[in-house]
């Protein structure tokens, strides 16, 4: 049978305007991505079942539909009583209890007529819900739900559907065999536990079984170490403190059996983490064990030649990775681009450019930005291209790359390719919004435009864009302060923006002191 956990567990009466109601608000959940546990075929005769604590248990909210008659169940002295059970149940696991109201039905004033158990009910939080509610009540409720609409995906909350393994029940049979001493099946356990094979991830007893193995010293020891190592690195060891050198102890056991163990062990040597650095020692490690590594790791030795200047030695690993590993590619574009491979620099464009069209058909969207810019800007022999450039700009701004949207923005404010202000003003606001300087600085001007006069976002765009630093900026702002502009006239502080512009290099704030002090403002 296939298991599935839902996140939203629907609890209802089946009394007409409960049922109705569960049926529609489910069915609007899932439309919109929402993973729901609703079974409107479910006969609510006999004990509590076991299904239903269990969907409770895993679930992340508990949404329950209020009806009187719904009130009035949870009021009996009945001895079945699935909504009370449910209820309860949500209770007892710390549930995000969401109680909505429907059919006109209004929570009781006093806690008290509630069996001892239930008090609590009535002082949560309840969402008022006409039968036929509109659009806005359950965008509140979407609002206040604690899981997450994902996009809809058949296999979203499938969790066990294998015929031959039965993930759960291996565990189970895998502790009893650790229990009783098998080494291996400790180690299994403590995996399953690390990684969260069944049931979620659990570190207080992958620490507990991994670190027993460990403790053997024997044959499965090393593969042990390697997980602690992690723990200790991510600082998730339970009741410990986060240790480098704890790390870097354990990696170290484990490097002779396991290739990510040696692996981290030299990218900590190459920062000094938890070990003494040194750069000859790091290196030879490197190199042998080099033709075992996986790709990320040789990257690392890449990373650490290229911080010292060793571009050469980082290009000859890199070009055997490049068509299987983007960022080898894109590193081989930079260097191209840059020149470091040659003495004197020189940079080669063409291969540049290769390897970054490479980087980016392995999925590798900083490369787009890359291309974009050589194209823009053409040297040593390519040829200027602006649709290209903006072809791999918009690539590059969908990644929310903030320099492709800046140069989107200065693309379609000038004319290249198409013109048009208002993509322009919505290119530099999206770079302006992580802090782009010279976007700024052009919404500054663009918001002094008749079409599109905000006056006062170009003060504060102008503002910005000067205390940062940007020359032009401050001399309109200087501008801005003497017309009154977008803010309050200031004459001395135009004044001080025209001296300092002129200060950094903007001659023509000279002709502005020059004409403040002919009129003698």
């Amino acid at each position: 049978m296939v298991e599935t956990r839902k996140d939203i567990f629907i609890s209802y009466r089946n009394d007409g305007v409960g049922n109705n109601f569960a049926t529609r608000i489910s069915n609007d959940l899932k439309d919109s991505g929402y993973s729901v546990y609703f079974n409107p075929d479910e006969e609510r005769r006999g004990d509590f079942p076991e299904r239903l604590r269990q969907a409770i248990r895993v679930c992340k909210d508990f949404v329950c539909i209020v009806t009187e008659d719904y009130i009035a169940q949870l009021l009996s002295n009945n001895k079945i009583c699935w909504t009370r059970d449910e209820l309860l149940c949500a209770r007892k696991y710390e549930k995000n209890i969401i109680p909505l109201l429907v059919n006109g039905t209004t929570m009781p004033d006093d806690a008290s007529g509630f069996p001892e158990k239930l008090q609590f009910f009535p002082n949560i939080d309840a969402y008022v819900f006409p039968e036929q509610y509109i659009k806005s009540p359950y965008s509140v409720l979407c609002g206040i739900l604690l899981s997450r609409n994902d996009g809809k995906n058949g296999y979203r909350d499938v969790y066990n559907s294998s015929k031959l393994f039965d993930v759960d029940k291996v565990l189970a049979d895998t502790l009893v065999q650790a229990e009783n001493g098998d080494v291996s099946a400790m180690l299994t356990a403590g995996i399953y536990y690390y990684y969260g094979i069944s049931g979620g991830k659990d570190e207080r007893k992958a620490a507990f079984w991994l670190k027993k193995v460990s403790a053997t010293e024997g044959e499965y020891a090393p593969v042990a170490d390697k997980f602690i190592a992690r723990m200790y690195y991510a600082g998730s060891m339970p009741r410990e403190n986060q240790s480098y050198e704890k790390s870097y102890e354990y990696h170290v056991k484990s490097a002779r059996g396991d290739m990510y163990s040696a692996g981290q062990v030299g990218f900590m040597k190459t920062i000094g983490s938890g070990c003494d650095y040194d750069y000859e020692q790091t290196e030879q490690y490197y190199l042998s064990i080099l033709n075992s590594l996986d790709n990320p790791r040789k990257d690392t030795l890449c990373r650490f030649y290229m911080s010292h200047g060793e571009f050469g030695k980082a290009a000859k690993i890199y070009e055997t990775m490049a068509e299987t590993y983007p960022e080898a590619a894109f590193q081989m574009g930079i260097m191209n681009r840059t020149g470091v491979l040659s003495s004197p620099f020189k940079p080669d464009y063409f291969e540049a450019a290769r390897y970054f069209q490479m980087a980016l058909e392995g999925g590798y969207p900083q490369a787009a930005y890359e291309l974009g810019a050589l194209y823009f800007n053409p040297t040593g022999g390519l040829k200027k291209d602006f649709a290209k450039a903006q072809k791999y700009y918009l690539m590059a701004a969908q990644t929310n790359n903030v320099y492709a949207l800046y140069m989107l923005g200065y693309m379609y404010s000038y004319g290249h390719v198409e013109k048009n202000l208002q993509l322009s003003i919505e290119y530099f606001e999206k770079a302006a919004k992580q802090g782009h300087i010279l976007s700024a600085a052009q919404l500054a001007l663009l918001y002094q435009k008749p079409e599109f006069h905000n006056y006062e976002k170009a003060f504060n765009y102008c503002k910005y864009a000067s205390d940062c630093g940007d020359a032009p900026s401050e001399f309109v702002l200087g501008t801005m302060y003497l017309s009154g502009r977008g803010c309050e006239p200031n004459e001395d502080k135009a004044y001080l923006c025209f001296k300092h512009a002129a200060e950094n290099g903007a001659p023509e704030a000279l002709m502005m002191l020059k004409q403040m002090d002919e009129l003698g403002i």
